[in-house]
């Protein structure tokens, strides 16, 4: 038996849930289906309910640090149902199903209620009956894949399914939140599908090749017009090709444990953080404007000569975020030069020197045959610019209007030590700290 051959053997013990795990997970589901269908009866636009998710698939991970279980249970509504009642009845049976258990709102392309019932997170989610390829919600496929898994994975192959997920969690590149722009569960099942086994996958990874302008492509087996590999990111995908590879070469439990990573805390004190408070919204919603407002924040810097390694933005998924830049250097020149257009465009040159003319120090034409001068920087030093974002800048930067008004009436900026010291006292910010500073693959 070869290395990893002895390792997936040992891999397959942790991610195989137990009997007693099963039972009461089976529990669950019957008892949550049960309130699911009696809340359902007196809408006739309603046409069934049914299981679904990895549960119902079998593809589910067992309980541990960094896995809780989910069921998911689909509402099916008549095809003919306008989007307003659709939402409107099918939070009214979520909430009805799940009283007594706290349920709560989130929001995926339409809104869908969330509980923790016995210990489970359960989501209870709309969709409508309707044929393949008549999709009216993104929800629709869900019973579809369903079926598709039980069709074609057998026992060994959902179990390389549940490897294959225990491997992606452990490197960071699972779950299809906009937080995470990881592979969905479904795309795992797919992967597993297409390439045989867990070791397949990883292989095609490691080997991974771009056709075209696209490096990696994964149909939706259950409808060809949908690419599971749209919501990935580069990023991600650059960590998955990087994990696979380094698996296959030096094959260790740990890729489904827990892989260290070089943390350079040292760094952390190099990051400059703009934080804030804000109104709570779905993560959804949250995460897509801090990833969004984080990409405006850094071109706004760049463009003002400082150069930025990486950045990221950190929550604690509620009311309290921060943005978090990791800068080359934080000090620069009080003089810049900047380069105009060619000397044989006369009309471009003319309002170039005029719009600049004010701030200029020196003029001359170079060797590239284009219109140069040197003027005085704005601002030198990044805490100063970041602070003057804060106070007046914040709409010039092209931020969410969400994250924009929140920094503009919250916002601090913290640099230095004071960024470790803080941290410190909040987990949620530590982790996000940690993340920046880390490197993406195991190095430790």
């Amino acid at each position: 038996m070869t290395k990893l051959q002895t390792v997936l053997a040992r891999a397959r013990k942790l991610v195989l849930p137990k009997p007693d795990e099963e039972a009461s997970m089976e529990r669950v589901a019957q008892k949550v289906m049960r309130r699911v269908q009696a809340a359902a009866q007196p809408y006739e636009e309603i046409k069934g309910v049914i299981l679904g998710g990895s549960f119902a698939k079998e593809t589910w991970l067992p309980k541990d640090a960094d896995t809780t279980p989910d069921i998911d249970i689909f509402v099916k509504f008549a095809k003919e149902v306008d989007n307003g009642r659709f939402e409107s009845i099918g939070l009214k049976v979520g909430k009805e199903a799940a009283r007594g258990y706290r349920p709560g709102k989130k929001y995926a392309q339409h809104p869908y209620t969330e509980a923790t019932v016995d210990g489970v997170k359960v989501n209870i989610v709309p969709c409508y009956d309707v044929r393949p390829g008549e999709w009216r919600s993104a929800a629709d496929r869900s019973p579809y894949h369903v079926e598709f898994v039980k069709r074609n994975l057998d026992e060994e192959k959902r179990t390389q399914v549940r490897l294959l997920k225990r491997f992606m969690k452990t490197v960071g590149v699972y779950g299809a939140e906009i937080e995470s722009e990881g592979f969905s569960g479904y795309a795992a099942e797919v992967l597993v599908y297409n390439q045989g086994s867990l070791e397949g996958a990883l292989r095609f990874f490691a080997g991974l090749k771009p056709v075209g302008e696209t490096l990696l492509s994964l149909k939706d087996p259950v409808d060809a017009d949908r690419e599971l590999a749209r919501a990935i990111s580069k990023e991600t995908l650059a960590r998955m090709v990087l994990a696979s590879r380094a698996f296959l070469s030096e094959s260790e439990l740990a890729y489904f444990t827990r892989v260290k990573r070089k943390t350079r805390k040292g760094l952390a004190t190099r990051l400059y953080v703009i934080r804030f408070d804000h109104r709570a919204v779905s993560e959804d919603t949250l995460w897509g404007e801090l990833k969004r407002s984080t990409k405006q924040l850094v071109r706004y810097v760049e463009e003002r000569g400082f150069k930025i390694i990486r950045a990221s933005a950190a929550s604690n998924n509620s009311d309290r975020s921060a943005i978090m830049l990791l800068p080359e250097t934080d000090h620069l020149s009080d003089l810049e030069e900047r380069v105009g257009p060619e000397v044989e465009r006369p009309a471009e040159v003319e309002r170039f020197i005029a719009k600049n003319k004010e701030r200029a120090e020196l003029v001359w034409a170079g060797e590239d045959g284009r219109v140069h001068l040197l003027q005085k920087r704005g601002q030198t030093d990044l805490g100063s610019l970041l602070t003057e974002v804060r106070a007046k800048e914040i709409d010039r930067v092209g931020a969410s209007r969400e994250v924009g008004a929140a920094i503009r009436k919250s916002g601090r900026v913290v640099a230095g030590r004071a960024v470790l010291e803080e941290a410190s006292k909040e987990r949620w910010l530590d982790e996000g700290v940690e993340e920046i500073v880390a490197d993406s693959i195991g190095t430790d």
